[in-house]
């Protein structure tokens, strides 16, 4: 009676799939990364315990019989199959989907990636930038960076830093408009974006003036982005949190002309799927992460 077939035999069947496929032990002991001798084991360890003959000599090569020709049929595809999946698997296994907010793309994360491509040169980031909340069940990205108080239901989150305002201008516009203090801004162009127009409000009330209501006059920018270079134009004075313009207040195209820097409610949280954690590039970027907080 043939031994049925247990589940350690099936490197033997990968071994006659990779031998059906090839057409010759050498060639399939190249492929498996074992040395001939151990394909030809397998093959008969296989036979052996179905009873049957799956190849047969044939010259200097080998032919497969009628039996091994309905068993690789069956078979090969499925280990095909398998390879594919794994692949697929290793090199998703090296790459790192974000979504984040352009603004916080732009001028914070972008800025600072170089370190962590150094650190991890064989992980692959993948960046989408989007102001809609991503759902992790249906999307695949590994890892979101968003804006608000950190409850998402169904996921898991880690705060990077809470936000905060300064005023900022270039050194040109301030030198031009003289200002002293933040009550000397009220008219002065004052530069907004179109998605944060309550962030002069929010900075002129915590400066302890308490009858503005809105900028009398000033462009309005559809992104944070724009008034930032804005700023750097020489076209006013921008309300922004203080990290997203440390390039530019390094190179000296900024200023914060005030000490004055306002702590808001929310913050910037890395956001991912509960056990995505786990997972060596998401992993890595929040161990990265928190030591750029530290910097």
């Amino acid at each position: 009676m043939p031994r049925p077939i247990s589940a350690s035999s099936l490197r033997s069947l990968q071994a006659f799939a990779a031998v059906a496929r090839a057409g010759s032990v050498v060639a399939a002991a190249e492929e498996l990364a074992v040395t001939p001798s151990a394909v030809s084991h397998l093959l008969r360890q296989l036979e052996h315990g179905l009873g049957v003959t799956l190849v047969k000599r044939k010259g200097r090569g080998l032919a497969v019989t009628s039996e091994g020709e309905r068993l690789a049929a069956s078979v090969g595809p499925a280990f095909v199959a398998i390879g594919d999946a794994l692949g697929e698997f290793m090199r998703r296994g090296s790459e790192l989907r974000i979504s984040l907010l352009s603004s916080f793309a732009m001028h914070w994360l972008i800025p600072r990636l170089s370190r962590f491509q150094s650190r991890h040169p064989d992980i692959e980031l993948l960046l989408s930038t989007s102001t809609r909340l991503i759902d992790f069940s249906r999307e695949a990205f590994d890892c979101a960076i968003r804006l608000g108080t950190g409850r998402w239901p169904g996921t898991a989150v880690e705060q990077l830093y809470r936000e905060e305002l300064v005023a900022a201008c270039s050194p040109q516009w301030l030198a031009d408009a003289r200002l002293r203090s933040p009550r000397d801004l009220e008219g002065t162009t004052l530069i907004q974006s179109k998605a944060r127009k309550q962030d002069w409000l929010r900075y002129f009330k915590a400066a302890g003036i308490t009858n503005f209501t809105r900028p009398k006059h000033g462009p309005v920018f559809e992104t944070r982005a724009l008034a930032i270079q804005a700023a750097v134009a020489r076209m006013g004075v921008v309300v922004i949190d203080p990290r997203f313009i440390e390039p530019e207040v390094a190179v000296g195209q900024l200023v914060m002309p005030f000490e004055l820097r306002v702590s808001l409610d929310s913050a910037y949280w890395l956001v991912w799927r509960p056990g995505r954690e786990t997972t060596r590039p998401v992993a890595a970027f929040r161990r990265w992460l928190a030591a750029e907080m530290l910097r």
